[in-house]
């Protein structure tokens, strides 16, 4: 109750300085200079449309900003940012930034507006608005940050100050990850497609998968018969991150809002060209097979309970999930910021000699998932058995160069594009049956 009264009195202060004479103002379009590079941010975040909101400047009295980013005809993001101060004469002052994201900062253009009077009648130009100099606002995590400004505006000059946010958009929460710019009209899904061998003598072979649902996106890439050693993912041509092949086997997996375990996805890998790279260049490629784009997307506030966080204690999820199921000999949960993994490949029973797949379990703080892969099967729909029970349909289906893939995937708390997890795999016999025949079949281990 303190913190919120002592928010609405920072926010009474703060608009109690604001005179607002405010006409419209057309800044020429251009396009947003967003990207990412790997490692020269906190955890890869990136400034999203969750930073809009008033943010104030918890060194000063009654001061701050109030930003918004916001979406052109063009399809580009910029920023606006209300800077609320006050002049020599200790009378409220307002400017004006327009800018470009980049990562974790935003370059602002700062604009003052002069010779005009209150409820002064609009006139044709922008005669009263001039540049006065730069602004950037260099944000730590979704509630704090630092701005930096250089004018030659006598009575502003140069100088920086901290700010913390007191408010955001109602129903939003900010990831600092890529879902946070998802649209509400999203076509959610899956993809997958191949990565082939891109230079002579590499007989490795690997894949991309790309999914998106309500709050959620994640991108993973997994290769296999590489020879031992680091290797770095590109996607557009840029670094996105790096990974080790072991024993001929190797992954990274990118989501959003962050998971423990993946790396925070700040980039959209639909549309571009995917590569995986030695000491010596590319070695496997997507060529010319992208995730498709639908240039939109939707958001949730994605998992913000304490599921499987040890704190809280075990199990839990929507409606129950697979907490009681749980077996006491086994890991029932994680400490907020850990995570674990089982990973193991099926044994193919002859009938279709061809037939290969894994099994995943995964567990951090905030969710369980199973899923299973078959590959090296016809096209057509499987039964997946757990422990003599039928959980789900696997069905196949053809990719681009000819190899026939399925998949299906289990969550708790459930969401969307997920099945419920609502039994127990670990310790358990899996099946994958062609008809009531048993194809490929695992005892799945519980650690």
């Amino acid at each position: 109750m303190y913190r919120k009264q002592v928010i609405e009195m920072k926010i009474i202060g703060l608009i109690a300085s604001i005179v607002l004479t405010v006409g419209f103002v057309w800044f020429p379009t251009q396009s947003s200079a967003q990207g990412s590079g790997p490692g020269n941010v906190p955890e890869g975040m990136i400034v999203t449309r969750h930073f809009t909101g008033i943010w104030n400047q918890v060194d000063q009295e009654a001061q701050g900003i109030a930003l918004e980013v916001v979406e052109q005809f063009d399809d580009s993001r910029r920023a606006v940012a209300y800077w609320y101060t006050y002049g020599a004469d200790r009378k409220t002052a307002w400017y004006v930034g327009i800018g470009d994201l980049i990562e974790n900062r935003i370059e602002f253009e700062l604009f003052d507006s002069t010779d005009v009077g209150f409820l002064q009648g609009a006139i044709p130009g922008n005669d009263s608005v001039q540049s006065i100099g730069t602004m950037t606002i260099v944000f730590d995590s979704c509630d704090s940050g630092v701005v930096t400004f250089e004018t030659n505006h006598a009575e502003v000059g140069s100088g920086t100050f901290n700010i913390e946010r007191l408010t955001e958009v109602m129903n939003t929460h900010c990831t600092g990850g890529i879902s946070d710019d998802m649209h509400a009209d999203a076509l959610f899904g899956e993809q997958r497609i191949d990565l082939i061998s891109a230079r002579q003598g590499v007989n490795g072979s690997g894949h991309a998968n790309y999914e998106d649902y309500s709050g959620h996106m994640g991108f993973e890439i997994e290769v296999e018969g590489l020879p031992d050693g680091e290797y770095r993912l590109y996607t557009g041509m840029q670094e996105r991150g790096t990974f080790s092949v072991v024993g001929g086997h190797g992954e990274l997996s990118f989501s959003s809002p962050g998971e423990d375990g993946h790396m925070l996805l700040n980039f959209d890998p639909r549309g571009m060209v995917i590569e995986i790279h030695d000491g010596a260049g590319v070695v496997l490629s997507s060529f010319d097979y992208k995730f498709e784009e639908d240039g939109h997307g939707h958001h949730h506030d994605g998992d913000t309970g304490h599921h499987y966080d040890c704190e809280y204690g075990a199990g839990g999820g929507n409606g129950g999930g697979m907490g009681g199921h749980m077996g006491g000999h086994m890991l029932e949960c994680v400490d907020a910021g850990d995570y674990v993994g089982i990973e193991s490949d099926f044994v193919n029973t002859g009938v279709l000699v061809d037939a290969d797949g894994e099994v995943k379990w995964e567990m951090n703080a905030e969710r369980v998932e199973f899923s299973v892969e078959i590959e090296g099967v016809p096209v057509g729909s499987y039964p997946l058995h757990v422990g003599g029970n039928e959980v789900g349909i696997i069905t196949t289906f053809q990719m681009h160069y000819g190899d026939v893939y399925g998949h299906i995937r289990f969550r708790d708390p459930e969401a969307y594009g997920r099945e419920p997890l609502d039994f127990e795999p670990r310790g358990q016999r899996i099946e994958v049956l062609q008809d009531d025949v048993v194809i490929l079949e695992i005892e799945f281990p519980t650690e």
